[in-house]
C-alpha cells in the first residue's frame, strides 16, 4: 500500500501549531462543553452526562464502586 507524499515540507512550527490549536480545542471541549449539575442522589455537583465523582452514581443506578481507585486522565493524546 502506498501512501500519498507532500509536495513541500512542513515546517516544524506549522506542525506545532497545528497540534497546539487541535488540543486547546479538545481540552476546552472537555472543560466546557457540559454544564455544572447537582446530583440527583448524592445533591453534589457533576458535569452533566457523567458518573458523579462523590458517590458513583448515573442517574437512579450505580454506575461505579468507589471503593476502587479510578484512574484519571491527565493527558490528551493527539
Amino acid at each position: 500500500m502506498k501512501h500519498p507524499t507532500t509536495k513541500q515540507k512542513l515546517t516544524r512550527s506549522r506542525v506545532r501549531s497545528r497540534y497546539s490549536t487541535f488540543t486547546r480545542n479538545a481540552r476546552r471541549k472537555l472543560t466546557e462543553g457540559a454544564p455544572i449539575v447537582e446530583c440527583s442522589h448524592c445533591k453534589q455537583p457533576k458535569v452533566n452526562h457523567r458518573i458523579c465523582p462523590t458517590c458513583g452514581y448515573y442517574g437512579n443506578h450505580k454506575a461505579v464502586d468507589m471503593g476502587k481507585s479510578l484512574e484519571k486522565v491527565t493527558k490528551i493524546k493527539a
